[in-house]
């Protein structure tokens, strides 16, 4: 008999697929936009899209948006606009393997955020996942390298991007805390308009993005149109649907799955893995199957019991 929360771990997965796979798109869209202009246009899309095809199917009640105004504020800023903002900012300033790792760690605030704020156990099915997870998605990103890790310093990109991690962690726990009588749907789609403003400000404070828009050509704009429509829309939805009917704590560990994509769909664009990464995928694979409790753990069976 099918679990009811067994279509929500293929809605997770199929998420972290599309973000995975905007590091690819990323990589081309980058040569020829500035990074918030294209995350401009990426949320721009998403969200009128969002707001037009819902709208009108009457699923958006913004009574319910009136109600949690101050919640969507918050959550769009920090889930949408922080975390895009520390990502690229962050970025500039620090490598892309010491970025990936402290983004590694979401699910560790995650969870911890949980525990706090939502009374969640970390039984020990999730913390055997947890573990996995980040130890393949170090061993992904550092190939096996343990000095990598060793040298990992504080450093001010560091920091920006660390503060990009725990925003989107508070997202993700602040949006069953704080949103009150709302969809999935209803959530994605204020907390995504609150930070699609949050950005449109930051663009105009720190780039060009009518210019960047304008000079961008045709194949790139569609690249960005997929990452509005799979990345960003899609993915979003599927995610927060998770969040909603698994737990914070436990969607979370689907983020080590991103880079595992992205490292896929390299190899069929030529770049294959090397060791250590498909050493990595099998504890990133390992990690979401204790986590999800598709592996009997003692602890589950005695609480299925009371």
């Amino acid at each position: 008999m099918r679990q009811p929360g067994s279509l929500a771990y293929v809605g997770i997965i199929v998420s972290t697929f599309f973000w995975g796979t905007n590091f690819n798109a990323g990589a081309l869209i980058i040569r020829h936009m500035t990074p918030i202009s294209a995350s401009i246009e990426r949320f721009l899309i998403s969200t009128t899209l969002l707001l037009l095809i819902f709208g009108l199917q009457g699923k958006l009640r913004f009574s319910v948006l009136r109600e949690n105004l101050w919640a969507y504020v918050g959550l769009g800023l920090l889930g949408f606009t922080a975390f895009n903002l520390a990502t690229f900012f962050g970025l500039q300033t620090t490598t892309p393997i010491n970025g990936a790792l402290i983004l590694a760690t979401t699910p560790l605030w995650t969870m911890l955020l949980a525990v706090v704020f939502e009374r969640e156990r970390i039984d020990t099915g999730r913390a055997i996942g947890l573990f996995f997870g980040l130890l393949g998605v170090g061993l992904v990103i550092t190939r096996g390298d343990v000095q990598m890790l060793l040298a990992l310093k504080v450093a001010r990109g560091d920091a920006i991007i660390l503060a990009g991690s725990l925003a989107w962690a508070a997202n993700m726990v602040g949006t069953r805390r704080f949103v009150k009588q709302a969809t999935p749907l209803e959530n994605t789609t204020f907390s995504m308009l609150f930070g699609t403003i949050g950005l449109i400000v930051f663009g105009f404070m720190f780039e060009h993005p009518l210019a960047s828009l304008a000079a961008t050509p045709a194949n790139i704009h569609a690249a960005v149109l997929y990452l509005a429509v799979g990345g960003s829309l899609l993915a979003y939805l599927l995610w927060f649907r998770g969040i909603h009917q698994i737990g914070a704590a436990r969607t979370s560990i689907f983020f080590n799955l991103a880079p595992v994509f992205t490292m896929l769909v390299s190899t069929v664009l030529g770049v294959p893995p090397n060791a250590w990464q498909l050493v990595g995928a099998v504890a990133v694979i390992l990690g979401v199957v204790f986590a999800s409790g598709l592996v009997g753990i003692p602890t589950r069976a005695r609480a299925s019991q009371t």
